[in-house]
Protein backbone atom coordinates (compact mmCIF):
# COMPACT_ATOMS: atom_id res chain seq x y z
CA UNK A 1 0.00 0.00 0.00
CA UNK A 2 1.66 3.30 -1.09
CA UNK A 3 2.23 5.95 1.51
CA UNK A 4 0.46 9.26 1.13
CA UNK A 5 2.59 12.36 0.73
CA UNK A 6 2.06 15.08 3.32
CA UNK A 7 0.43 18.29 2.11
CA UNK A 8 2.79 20.82 0.51
CA UNK A 9 2.20 23.27 3.37
CA UNK A 10 3.75 20.83 5.85
CA UNK A 11 6.90 20.56 3.69
CA UNK A 12 7.65 24.28 4.02
CA UNK A 13 10.34 25.10 6.54
CA UNK A 14 9.36 27.12 9.58
CA UNK A 15 10.54 30.68 9.27
CA UNK A 16 10.67 33.63 11.60
CA UNK A 17 11.66 37.20 10.97
CA UNK A 18 13.77 39.10 13.52
CA UNK A 19 12.25 42.25 14.98
CA UNK A 20 12.90 45.27 12.80
CA UNK A 21 13.70 43.29 9.64
CA UNK A 22 11.61 43.90 6.54
CA UNK A 23 11.78 40.70 4.52
CA UNK A 24 10.84 40.37 0.90
CA UNK A 25 7.87 38.02 0.54
CA UNK A 26 7.11 35.39 -2.07
CA UNK A 27 4.08 36.61 -4.04
CA UNK A 28 2.68 33.07 -4.17
CA UNK A 29 3.15 31.59 -0.69
CA UNK A 30 4.10 34.66 1.43
CA UNK A 31 7.29 32.98 2.62
CA UNK A 32 9.77 35.62 3.86
CA UNK A 33 13.28 35.98 2.39
CA UNK A 34 16.17 38.18 3.44
CA UNK A 35 17.04 39.20 -0.11
CA UNK A 36 15.34 39.63 -3.46
CA UNK A 37 17.93 37.24 -4.88
CA UNK A 38 16.76 34.40 -2.59
CA UNK A 39 13.11 35.15 -3.33
CA UNK A 40 13.72 35.12 -7.08
CA UNK A 41 15.43 31.72 -6.84
CA UNK A 42 12.53 30.37 -4.75
CA UNK A 43 9.85 31.65 -7.14
CA UNK A 44 11.64 30.19 -10.17
CA UNK A 45 12.13 26.78 -8.57
CA UNK A 46 8.92 26.35 -6.56
CA UNK A 47 6.18 28.16 -8.45
CA UNK A 48 4.95 28.83 -11.97
CA UNK A 49 6.59 32.23 -12.59
CA UNK A 50 5.47 34.93 -14.98
CA UNK A 51 7.81 36.02 -17.79
CA UNK A 52 9.36 38.85 -15.74
CA UNK A 53 9.77 36.54 -12.73
CA UNK A 54 11.40 33.97 -15.01
CA UNK A 55 13.89 36.60 -16.21
CA UNK A 56 14.73 37.56 -12.60
CA UNK A 57 15.13 33.85 -11.78
CA UNK A 58 17.54 33.37 -14.70
CA UNK A 59 19.57 36.40 -13.59
CA UNK A 60 19.66 35.15 -9.98
CA UNK A 61 20.67 31.69 -11.15
CA UNK A 62 23.52 33.13 -13.24
CA UNK A 63 24.73 35.13 -10.23
CA UNK A 64 24.53 31.98 -8.11
CA UNK A 65 26.64 30.07 -10.66
CA UNK A 66 29.24 32.86 -10.76
CA UNK A 67 29.45 32.96 -6.97
CA UNK A 68 29.84 29.17 -6.80
CA UNK A 69 32.60 29.22 -9.43
CA UNK A 70 34.46 31.92 -7.47
CA UNK A 71 34.13 29.88 -4.27
CA UNK A 72 35.55 26.81 -5.99
CA UNK A 73 38.42 28.82 -7.48
CA UNK A 74 39.30 30.23 -4.05
CA UNK A 75 39.13 26.75 -2.51
CA UNK A 76 41.51 25.32 -5.15
CA UNK A 77 43.97 28.20 -4.70
CA UNK A 78 43.83 27.83 -0.92
CA UNK A 79 44.40 24.09 -1.06
CA UNK A 80 47.25 24.54 -3.54
CA UNK A 81 48.93 27.15 -1.33
CA UNK A 82 48.56 24.94 1.75
CA UNK A 83 50.00 21.93 -0.08
CA UNK A 84 52.92 23.97 -1.45
CA UNK A 85 53.72 25.45 1.96
CA UNK A 86 53.61 21.98 3.53
CA UNK A 87 55.98 20.54 0.90
CA UNK A 88 58.42 23.45 1.24
CA UNK A 89 58.36 23.23 5.04
CA UNK A 90 58.95 19.48 4.87
CA UNK A 91 61.88 20.00 2.50
CA UNK A 92 63.40 22.61 4.83
CA UNK A 93 63.04 20.33 7.85
CA UNK A 94 64.60 17.38 5.99
CA UNK A 95 67.40 19.53 4.61
CA UNK A 96 68.32 21.02 7.98
CA UNK A 97 68.63 17.62 9.65
CA UNK A 98 66.23 18.45 12.49
CA UNK A 99 64.45 15.13 12.17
Amino acid sequence: MPRKRPPAASLSPRTSVPEGDRPTLCPYCDRPFRTDHARDLHVGESHDPTESERERYEAALETERDDLWLFHARAVVGLGATYSATVILYMVVLGSGIL
